[in-house]
């Protein structure tokens, strides 16, 4: 994908940040061409994370809380 399509494609989401209801349209071709390079760019990065100790893992409370009896976090 050209990068000023994709910069366009990128701008246009941005402009209706932080307004509820407003819509972009973006055509098949636009979504698979953002998909595609969203794809990737994600295959470049490595799979795992080469971290030091120690490691601190912050939950949110709100999820705890609404979230009693749930084992899977």
């Amino acid at each position: 994908m050209e990068q000023p399509v994709l910069d366009d494609i990128i701008n246009r989401l941005l402009e209706v940040r932080g307004r509820p209801g407003k819509q972009v349209q973006l055509s098949e071709s636009e979504i698979r061409q953002l998909c595609g390079a969203s794809r990737d760019i994600f295959l470049q990065q490595p799979n795992l994370l080469d971290l030091q100790a120690p490691i601190k893992i912050c939950v949110s409370v709100l999820v705890v809380l609404l979230n009693p009896f749930d084992m899977s976090i």
